[in-house]
């Protein structure tokens, strides 16, 4: 549910209306799935989704930007999925910020703001990358030193 892919700016300001307030609801009693992917989306307007989907409790799955889009990209989305969102029957809450802009994430069963997660992320990916780097240079210094001592 939601997986578009916006081409237009967003709107000036957001659209907080029943359709908005339903998502939200729908959202915050989502689960998550056994399987997790490790990839995300980011959206025209730099707005970036968690790493994995949400399963809504009517069985749907949508991601972290499903609020965002509703708010600022409604234009953008066809009548089937807002009627979709319309049959939401999770109640009607009003959004916060960090799910106005896509940031949110789950971890073992609570909310977590997205910048955590970019920040433990960003340590992952950096402590992954730190050993290929010496590794890169030992093998550029070896191949460096086999065309020095083959002239």
């Amino acid at each position: 549910m939601l997986y578009i892919v916006p081409k237009n700016s967003p709107s000036e300001e957001p659209i907080i209306d029943k359709l908005t307030m339903k998502m939200v609801a729908a959202l915050r009693k989502a689960t998550l799935p056994n399987r997790r992917s490790l990839g995300f989306h980011t959206c025209v307007c730099g707005a970036m989704s968690d790493s994995t989907d949400f399963i809504l409790l009517n069985g749907l799955r949508t991601n972290s930007l499903c609020v965002h889009y509703l708010a600022y990209h409604r234009a953008e989305i066809e009548d089937g999925e807002l009627w979709a969102v319309e049959g939401l029957s999770d109640g009607r809450e009003y959004p916060n910020s960090d799910e106005l802009h896509g940031l949110i994430t789950f971890e073992r069963g609570g909310r977590v703001r997205a910048s955590q997660e970019i920040d433990r992320r960003r340590e992952r990916y950096e402590a992954r990358d730190a050993p290929l780097s010496r590794r890169l240079v030992r093998m550029l210094w070896r191949v460096g030193a086999r065309v020095r001592g083959a002239r």
